[in-house]
């Protein structure tokens, strides 16, 4: 008997790619399976020819994800199988946050533990105003494994990220945008459609560039300036002899709209 998928990819538009976690029942918790299917479908999309410009994630019902499964976990009886099994999610968080694509969180509802690091590995994070965030896993015993700690210290800095992870408490969605964790604030059970429109957005721009400038930016963080500045010349110097680099002047030229062809 086949078991249920816990993560289903869809395509929205002929730009986009959906990334839905769908355990909705748990507020759409990661165990070891959905882990593994996220893995695979981030596989999917990074080694697919298809050039569609950005990737959406978002949870199914009322969460985003509420973190790791503790009820699997419980099942756990040893420090090796306890490791076995984070490196499976560390895979996960690693697969997402190194989609060549631009990729988009969108929160309704919980975005705690993993579920907060999971967005946080995403590029850009948009959420409704009844949405909440936190790295509770001190409560647990534990600490914040998928990036949380040094992702979150990039966006508030050291003080409030020691704040919200030691203390582990709840950061409603106008705090996470008043920090800069959230970019977009949007109404209760919208944040999916203003990731479609973000995205949407993103997808009207050449894809090579938007991935290049990803990219750079990603590299770049934390070096001094001159070694960064090297860097976002790479990137620059890598679309110069593009296809859609040509096509972008021709169409400002021409008066139309560019037909980006992603090489």
């Amino acid at each position: 008997m086949m078991q249920n998928s816990f993560v289903r990819l869809n395509g929205i538009s002929n730009n986009i790619w959906h990334l839905l976690l769908d355990r909705p029942s748990l507020h759409n918790a990661f165990n070891t399976q959905l882990a593994n299917e996220l893995i695979a479908h981030c596989h999917h999309i990074d080694t697919s020819n298809d050039i569609r410009a950005a990737v959406i994630v978002s949870g199914q019902g009322q969460s985003f994800c509420s973190g790791a499964d503790l009820k699997e976990r419980k099942s756990i009886k040893s420090s090796k199988q306890w490791l076995e099994q984070h490196r499976i999610f560390e895979h996960m968080f690693n697969s997402l946050a190194r989609l060549k694509q631009p990729t988009i969180a969108c929160v309704e509802g919980f975005a705690l533990a993993g579920g907060f690091e999971l967005a946080l590995n995403c590029d850009i994070i948009i959420a409704s105003r009844s949405a909440s965030f936190g790295l509770s896993e001190v409560t647990r015993g534990i600490m914040p494994g998928g990036g949380g700690t040094q992702l979150l210290t990039r966006l508030v800095g050291p003080a409030r990220a020691k704040h919200i992870a030691i203390t582990g408490r709840r950061v409603t969605a106008q705090e996470a945008y008043d920090m800069g964790i959230v970019q977009i604030l949007t109404d209760e059970s919208n944040a999916l459609n203003k990731g479609i429109e973000l995205a949407t957005t993103i997808a009207a721009n050449a894809p090579l560039a938007a991935r290049a400038i990803k990219q750079a930016i990603d590299e770049g963080w934390g070096k001094n300036s001159d070694e960064a500045k090297g860097i976002e010349l790479k990137y620059y110097e890598q679309l110069i002899d593009t296809e859609d680099r040509h096509e972008g002047i021709r169409a400002f030229n021409e008066k139309r709209k560019p037909q980006w062809k992603g090489n």
